[in-house]
């Protein structure tokens, strides 16, 4: 979710959801307890609420990035929630890396020939 985290520390017996949203290098910032707010869900619900409140003072384009990663992030959620995520592939060393460290190898040889001499 767009600049709402969940905080669970049982040590400190603190549940709840912080709501962080910065523009031009100051931070809005603001926890919802869950107990403060009767249940988990009432507690997100006020969360997300003051997070689009905070968004509403934005500029418009920052409006519609932050819309936008709300957006996604729903989607990814959901999907997410629908089907576990893919395994992920191994990595595979580019034919360009490959030669770059050919080249450096020779360079290195050469290099090393040339002080034997």
């Amino acid at each position: 979710m767009y600049g709402i985290s969940r905080i669970d520390q049982p040590e400190k017996k603190n549940h709840g959801w912080y709501v962080r949203v910065t523009f031009k290098g100051k931070t809005e910032q603001k926890f919802f307890a869950d107990k403060a707010h009767g249940t988990k869900p009432k507690a997100l619900k006020a969360a997300q609420e003051h997070r689009d409140h905070l968004v509403t003072l934005l500029p418009p384009a920052r409006q519609e990035a932050a819309a936008r990663k709300r957006a996604v992030s729903k989607k990814t959620v959901k999907t997410s929630a629908a089907a576990p995520a893919p395994a992920p592939e191994p990595v595979k060393e580019a034919p360009a890396a490959k030669k770059t460290a050919k080249k450096a190898a020779k360079k290195v040889a050469k290099k090393a020939a040339k002080k034997a001499k």
